[in-house]
C-alpha cells in the first residue's frame, strides 16, 4: 500500500515523507526510540501507519506462527505507537479484516494495533484484498499469484476450493480513500468501524 500511496501523492502533488525499512535500514520501526523516526514525525503533519511484516496467504501460512514474525510486528507497533503518543500526531492505522480472526497470529496482532489506535484517538481502517503491482513474490497476494501462475504455467489454481466470495480493491483506489480520510480526519466518528472495500 505504501508504494501505491506515494505514487498517488506524486500524481496529485501531495508532499509526503517516506519511511520504509526496504529503503533504508535506519528506517527500521523495530528500533526503540529511533531518532530517524522522531525526526520524520517532527516534520510530519499526519501519519499513515502502513508498516507491517505481512504478505499474502502463502507467506502468512509459513510465517505468522513464528517467533520472529510475532516479534517484528509487536515491536514495530510498540515503538511506533509510543512515538505517536508522545508527538500527538493525528494518524490512521491500516488494519485488516483478519483482525476479526482470533486464531490467526497476524489477525490478533492487527487487533492489538486497533486497540492502541483507539487509545490514542486515531482512526482504524480495515482493508479487504487490496491488489496492485507487487515485486516481492515471497509476499505476493492472490491477484499477483494468479497472474504469475497464468504467465508461468498457463494454469491458475487456487489455494482454497474457490467457493468463497471475495471483494478486491485496486491499490490506487485504496490510496485515494486513505487521503480522503486524512482530509476529513476530525469529522470522522471514532465509534464507527471503517472498511475500505469495493463492496
Amino acid at each position: 500500500i505504501g508504494h501505491s500511496l506515494t505514487q498517488w501523492c506524486d500524481k496529485n502533488a501531495l508532499p509526503y515523507i517516506e519511511f520504509d525499512l526496504v529503503r533504508d535500514m535506519a528506517e527500521d520501526l523495530r528500533i526503540e526510540s529511533n531518532p530517524k523516526l522522531q525526526s520524520a514525525l517532527d516534520a510530519a503533519d499526519f501519519v499513515m501507519f502502513l508498516a507491517y511484516d505481512v504478505g499474502g496467504s502463502r507467506y502468512l501460512k509459513g510465517k505468522q506462527d513464528k517467533f520472529e514474525f510475532i516479534s517484528n510486528n509487536a515491536r514495530l507497533m510498540e515503538y511506533t505507537f509510543r512515538m505517536l503518543k508522545d508527538t500527538k500526531k493525528p494518524f490512521i492505522f491500516v488494519s485488516s479484516q483478519m483482525a476479526n480472526l482470533s486464531f490467526s497470529p497476524y489477525g490478533a496482532l492487527k487487533l492489538v494495533g486497533e486497540h492502541y489506535t483507539r487509545s490514542l484517538d486515531g482512526i482504524v481502517v480495515k482493508l479487504w484484498n487490496v491488489y496492485g503491482v507487487e515485486k516481492d513474490m515471497e509476499k505476493s497476494h492472490v491477484i499477483t499469484d494468479f497472474i504469475h501462475k497464468a504467465k508461468t504455467t498457463s494454469c491458475i489454481d487456487m489455494i482454497t476450493d474457490g467457493l468463497e466470495s471475495r471483494q478486491f480493491l485496486h491499490a490506487e483506489d485504496c490510496s485515494r480513500c486513505l487521503i480522503t480520510l486524512s482530509e476529513q480526519y476530525d469529522a470522522i466518528p471514532r465509534d464507527k468501524e471503517l472498511h475500505i472495500a469495493s463492496g
